[in-house]
């Protein structure tokens, strides 16, 4: 029997930055069955308070959430702070360098805010309406962040076969000093070495005394795979690529916005205890 769930937000959880109500209704059952639903994501936990507040997890003592695609782990309650693994000033930096020479825009995750550099219009409306703590820096200067806690740095370009390129150009250059990923088909991002929400189930799953093959992850992309991999129950968003599919154990009916996370839960917890 499965007594923890990990989901993906953007294109599995929410549909317009919000849990739908199908969905919230569907995790509200879970508590009946003594399984956690966790958030496992690539947000600041200062981005999700309003996802938390709206599956009931808020605040709570014993509920988690996973961000910075597993370099911070947290339980709810106080916003404490169980593990974070970020990224030093240097590793970034050399990132940040390396940005200048290409038409993206640059992020700058630390525990606190979000740095955007050569901003995309397009990028600092979403952050707007994500409501994360943001600053446009106008020049291409990350100096002042010597001293932050740095999370994670991502390059933002509306073309994902563009920043593929990218990493393919500097791949000889980084020496495996970094977890490497994409999401939301405009982020190539960039973690401290291991980190994945695939570690972070691992870790989460040790500390909970929960078996990894009672655990079940939901994702649309490439930063999901390895959650994905390693969950007792692999699952895929049915608008995921075709290769992210191919190594999950299921694919769902649903997309996102008709109630992908709904339809797993019904189907591997509500009807999977009746069936017992």
């Amino acid at each position: 029997m499965y007594k923890m769930i990990l989901s993906d937000l953007d294109e599995t959880l929410l549909v317009n930055h919000h849990v739908p109500s199908f969905n919230r209704e569907a995790i509200s059952l879970l508590k009946d069955y003594g399984v956690k639903f966790v958030p496992a994501t690539g947000r600041a936990f200062n981005m999700i308070g309003e996802i938390l507040q709206e599956i009931g997890t808020y605040e709570q003592e014993g509920e988690y959430s996973i961000c910075y695609n597993g370099g911070l782990i947290v339980e709810n309650k106080d916003s404490h702070i169980l593990r974070f693994c970020g990224l030093s000033f240097e590793k970034t930096k050399k990132i940040f360098e390396i940005g200048k020479n290409y038409d993206v825009c640059v992020l700058i995750f630390t525990l606190d805010c979000c740095y955007i550099f050569n901003a995309d219009p397009d990028e600092v409306e979403r952050k707007t309406v994500q409501k994360a703590p943001f600053q446009v820096i106008e020049e291409m200067d990350m100096d002042f962040l010597k001293e932050a806690k740095i999370a994670k740095i991502l390059f933002e370009r509306r073309d994902m076969p563009y920043l593929k390129s990218i990493e393919k150009e500097i791949q000889p250059l980084l020496l495996d000093e970094y977890a490497i990923s994409y999401s939301s088909g405009r982020y190539l991002e960039f973690n401290a070495p291991h980190i994945s929400k695939g570690e972070a189930l691992l870790w989460l799953s040790d500390y909970l005394n929960i078996n990894v093959e009672e655990t079940i992850a939901i994702g649309d992309n490439y930063n999901d795979v390895s959650m994905i991999k390693e969950a007792g129950l692999g699952v895929c968003v049915t608008c995921g690529e075709d290769d992210i599919k191919a190594i999950s154990d299921y694919v769902t009916k649903h997309d996102y916005d008709q109630g992908a996370v709904k339809e797993v839960i019904e189907k591997f917890i509500v009807e999977g205890r009746e069936n017992v």
